[in-house]
Formats: structure tokens, sequence, C-alpha cells
């Protein structure tokens, strides 16, 4: 296998390598061909979505050595500097430690000269929404009024933190969560390409708890990947790796608690504390758990394109019949209850134990009486 690391490897660098993501690519790759690209925009999105690296692609297509093309070279000198985040003329920017005015002027005396060895001088700020008010509205008039030979991309988590006069002077794109389901075919890809043997299962598992996020996945595999050396990658192999309880635990507390079996229920919790890495896992898979049974179960089980397997919506909805939805929200509001008090050092088993008391008393009380006149 290649020892180059596999998020750096599959980064995408052209846009049908992009994945999820079908409007903005396809938006993108009609502007272009028209001659029709605007000025500035914004992308939006969660982490790992691919909004930096659709930023580099746009830069690439524009400023490819080879001539304008929607699937850059890749190696002429412009294309790699774009793509290392080197180049001269295309500039990354942490708005995070770049967010002041000063910095917002020293750009704007820089982008009034020509590129050197490009086409379009592009201006790409990462965490965009960083920048300070004063800094905004300094760059403001540089995005409404840029000179022709340059584009701003505006990347960022919090496209509600930025200005409304920014949003109005940028075209908005919105990065999609990718599905378990693409990330997994992806997954199951790249494991081919590299030589890597590896359970549908595991690589399943590494989807889920990615979050969307296809860099996260990479990354996740890549770990998987050191953990295993030239072992087969295996279902619990990837529980090891990412400190993740299996999600049986889960459902067997749930169903003691239900019976209730009180004993059962504090070894269980133990037994939870013993498996997991950290407590902030457990109790995040505790509620990934509970949102997955209200989830289902609300819907009434159709849940297609929601990421959950057959067996998965099986089980969650054998489960809900002993467990009802306005129980399972009781307890997810206890949950979010756990995860302040953790903030404070609290005692995580302590907490979970007051958890299954907590759900017994709650579910004693919403049992209906008996009627004495029946």
């Amino acid at each position: 296998m290649s020892m180059n690391p596999l998020p750096n490897k599959y980064r995408p660098k052209k846009f049908t390598d992009m994945i999820g993501q079908e409007v903005v690519t396809k938006t993108l790759t009609n502007a272009f061909n028209s001659g029709n690209l605007h000025h500035a925009y914004i992308f939006e999105g969660q982490f790992g979505s691919g909004k930096t690296t659709s930023a580099r692609i746009l830069a690439a297509m524009e400023n490819c050595e080879e001539g304008p093309s929607l699937e850059p070279c890749g190696v002429c000198k412009n294309c790699k500097d774009i793509f290392a985040g080197k180049s001269y003329d295309v500039k990354e920017i942490d708005a995070a430690s770049n967010r002041g005015v000063d910095d917002v002027r020293d750009l704007k005396k820089e982008i009034a000269n020509c590129p050197i060895y490009s086409k379009t001088k592009y201006i790409i700020f990462d965490e965009a929404h960083s920048l300070t008010g004063i800094a905004a509205e300094a760059l403001l008039k540089s995005i409404e009024e840029p000179p022709p030979h340059v584009r701003f991309i505006l990347c960022t988590t919090e496209a509600f933190a930025l200005k409304p006069t920014i949003h109005s002077r940028c075209i908005v794109f919105t990065f999609n969560k990718v599905s378990w389901f693409e990330i997994c075919e992806h997954l199951v890809s790249i494991a081919k390409k590299e030589g890597v043997d590896a359970d549908e299962d595991a690589l399943k598992l590494i989807a889920k708890k990615s979050k969307g996020s296809v860099r996260d996945s990479l990354q996740n595999l890549q770990f998987a990947i050191d953990f295993c050396g030239e072992e087969k990658i295996t279902l619990d192999a990837v529980q090891q790796v990412l400190g993740v309880v299996d999600d049986s635990s889960y459902f067997e507390l749930i169903e003691t608690m239900m019976i209730p079996d009180v004993p059962k229920a504090m070894l269980l919790i133990n037994q939870l504390m013993v498996k997991g890495k950290n407590a902030e896992q457990i109790i995040k898979g505790l509620e990934e758990h509970l949102r997955n049974l209200l989830t289902i179960n609300a819907c009434r089980q159709k849940v297609e394109g929601l990421g959950f397997t057959e067996e998965e919506i099986k089980r969650y909805a054998h489960q809900g019949k002993i467990a009802p939805p306005i129980l399972v929200s009781f307890m997810l509001d206890m949950i979010i209850d756990i995860q302040r008090a953790l903030t404070y050092n609290m005692d995580t088993q302590y907490q979970l134990e007051n958890f299954v008391i907590k759900t017994l008393i709650e579910r004693a009380r919403q049992k209906p009486k008996p009627n004495p006149s029946q």
C-alpha cells in the first residue's frame, strides 16, 4: 500500500471525483462551461464535506497550464501548487487566525496586483465566519467590486454567522452531509484499490462513525489499517480502534431496563464502562441508540435513506414495542443532562446508574394504573 495517507491520496482533484455533492458540482460545471463563474462564492457545510477541496478544484480548472479544463491535469506546476495549498496566486487564508482588519487591509493591497503564474487569482477563506465585524466590513468592498482577475471563495461551517451584506454579494452553495451508503461504497472501492482485506461490516461502522464526513472516514480507515497491519480489518478491530461500544450492549441495556431487571442493568453499566475507551463515547453511543429508537418508531419504520440496514430497522422496531416513545424522549432529555454534568467532571458511572433508576421511576409513573371499577 502507498505510504501517502489515504485522506491526502484520495482527496478529489476534479469534480467527478466528489462524493454526494451533485448539485454543487453540476452547477459550477455548467457555469464554468458557459463562462459565467461568479466573482464571489460562499461554500457552506459541515466539516469534511469538500468545501476547500472544491475551491481548489475550481481554481485548478481555471488556471491549469494545459488550458482551462473541467479536468485539470494535476501534473503541471500550477495544479501541483494549488492542490498542495502552496500556490502564489491561489491564497488559502485561515480566517480564524487572520481575522483582523489589518489582515484584510493587507489582503486588499495584494489583490490589486495581477496574478503572476495564473489567469485568475483566488482568495479562499477557511472558517470565514471567524472574521471580526470590522474585518468583514473592510472585506465587503473588495467582494462587491473585485478586480477582474480575482475570485473569492468563503468556506464556512457557520454561514449564518456571516454578515447579510456579504451574503447578498455572493452565490451560496450548501454542501450536503454525505450519506453513509455513499461513504461505505467509497471505502469499499478504496480498500480494493489499496489491496486491503476488510469485512463489509467493519467498513460500514467506519462509514457510520464518520458522521457524513468523507475526510473523517478516510482518516478512520487509515487508523484501522495502521492498527491491523497485515491482518484483516474486522468489526471487532474497528470497534477497538475507534473506541466504539458494540450496539448490542445498548440494545441489551434498554431491554433490561424495560423488564425491569435493576441488578442486571447495573451490571451492564459496569460492563459498558469497562468496554468503552472513554465516558463521552459511551454517552454519545447511548444517545445515538435512543435517537435511532425514537426515529424509527416515530417514522413507523419508513426510514429509507436515513442510514439504517434492514436488520437494524427490525431490531429497533422490536425494541420500540417495549419502550414507549414518550419514555425514550424522557431518557434522551436525561442524557443531555448527563452530558452537561460531565463538563463538571461528575462521575460517569454514577450518572449512568442514576439514569437507570430515574428511567424506572418514570416508567412506573407512566404505566397506566388499573381501574378499580373494572
